[in-house]
């Protein structure tokens, strides 16, 4: 017996666009403000070597998203591997996709998020926390009254491990978290002419201008009386016993030396260095049974 065609459950347009209104407003209301960070570099995975292209970052797009759950991470969350200490801390959100379609799809390539692009969260951790996308649910609302697109998008998000990555969205809270998350490289260096600025570009150059540089930088911490500075985002090879110079300081130095990669700011409370550390201090690795009495 085919349906009552008295009723058009599943043909209404104005009960769909009811709908997707109601859970637009219900995100705008209970959600956070949150940006979204799509991969800017599209370059194709080497098919080859089966390596991708080095990820890029150079916009971000105000949106608001719903947490399903606002009590702790999910995940795994931490525990020992054969790799050491590992942090996997999930979230779930919900993004609604007119929002979507206004903020991030309008005038882009892209018509849905993508796994890979990255979602920074400025109230997780009291500091803010970038996450990666790392499945997209376009099919949590099945065909709610008929709908052929999907009224809202659900985000599995795993906190985001830097490698590299190139983070430059002109947004200081987002930028920053790549100075303190690359690898550094300290050079020593000796006479000093002026002061140079946290973040700005350090460069070296026959003729003194940044137009002709041989190679560059990003200063992300650096200590006057011991005379050393950590450089991340290098390009190219600094020499030694040559002038070196910073963009926007106009301030110079001569590097001497280098001899040590570090991370650029070991702010992590559970680093496994730290660990080693304090394992070092309760064991004593010269007995048979270091973890026992046998």
């Amino acid at each position: 017996m085919p349906v009552n065609p008295y009723f058009s459950n599943y043909r209404s347009k104005n009960e769909q666009n009811l709908i997707e209104t109601l859970i637009h407003e219900a995100i705008q209301i209970e959600g956070m403000d949150c940006f979204y960070l799509p991969m800017s570099n599209i370059s194709p995975r080497d098919l080859i070597y089966g390596e991708d292209p080095l990820k890029t970052f150079t916009s971000a797009f105000p949106i608001e998203l719903y947490p399903e759950n606002t009590m702790e991470y999910g995940g795994s969350t931490n525990f020992f591997s054969k790799f050491g200490l590992e942090l996997r801390q999930t979230l779930t959100v919900i993004l609604s996709k007119r929002t979507f379609d206004q903020r991030v799809s309008n005038g882009q390539t892209t018509t849905r998020p993508k796994e890979g692009d990255l979602i920074y969260i400025p109230v997780t951790n009291g500091q803010g926390e970038l996450f990666e996308i790392t499945f997209v649910h376009q099919n949590k609302d099945m065909s709610l009254m008929g709908r052929k697109n999907p009224f809202y998008y659900s985000l599995e998000l795993e906190k985001f491990k830097y490698s590299q990555e190139v983070i430059s969205t002109g947004i200081s809270d987002i930028d920053i978290i790549q100075t303190l998350e690359a690898t550094a490289q300290q050079f020593y260096f000796q006479s000093l002419n002026g002061m140079f600025n946290i973040g700005e570009i350090i460069y070296q150059s026959i003729d003194g201008t940044f137009a002709n540089s041989s190679c560059q930088a990003t200063l992300s911490a650096w200590d006057v009386p011991n005379s050393v500075m950590n450089l991340n985002q290098i390009v190219g090879n600094f020499s030694m016993n040559t002038v070196t110079y910073g963009v926007t300081s106009n301030a110079n130095c001569v590097f001497v030396e280098t001899n040590s990669f570090i991370e650029a700011q070991q702010h992590a409370d559970f680093d496994n260095n730290v660990l080693n550390t304090e394992a070092n201090d309760y064991l004593d690795t010269s007995e048979t049974n270091s973890f026992g009495t046998l």
